[in-house]
């Protein structure tokens, strides 16, 4: 299954915006665990993925260039995420897609809906954060900033599903 994007609109008043990132009725998938990450600029997270797990991503502040990479069927995706702009724009991660992100601002705060409980890194596959195949073209202006895990992890022609 392909990556399904969801876009509320926000409104906008004098004391700020108030949106939805999830309504049940309209993505047709359980949450159970909600994590938030903070990045700064130059920060790429991933390429994780999970066997079971769906997840719904949104740039809540900043702007992110956001990678997926399906696994079963070869397929790359890319978004620019902002969590300024006018309407919110959430993407939903199916089990077995590899996701990595980037901050492009000064920071930004990433959200994550997970259809069961993180369990740590060892219960998902990780793919090298630079991988040739996926070529996800990140932004080198500033830099990259990534955890060992990911600048450790196989490349994906190394990766066994």
């Amino acid at each position: 299954m392909a990556n399904a994007l969801f876009e509320n609109s926000k409104h906008f008043e004098n004391r700020g915006n108030i949106y939805t990132i999830y309504a049940e009725k309209e993505c047709g998938i359980k949450f159970v665990q909600d994590k938030v990450s903070k990045s700064y600029q130059g920060v790429i997270r991933g390429f994780h993925a999970d066997e079971k797990i769906w997840k719904l991503v949104t740039c809540l502040h900043g702007r992110v260039k956001f990678v997926t990479y399906d696994l079963e069927q070869e397929y790359k995706q890319e978004y620019i995420l902002e969590g300024d702009s006018p309407s919110s724009v959430s993407v939903l991660i199916a089990p077995n897609t590899l996701n990595a992100h980037q901050c492009l601002s000064d920071n930004c705060i990433f959200h994550y809906k997970w259809s069961d409980y993180y369990t740590g890194p060892k219960e998902q596959r990780s793919v090298f954060f630079n991988d040739p195949d996926i070529n996800p073209e990140w932004d080198s202006s500033f830099g990259f900033i990534v955890a060992d895990r990911d600048e450790k992890a196989p490349l994906l022609q190394d990766l066994k599903l």
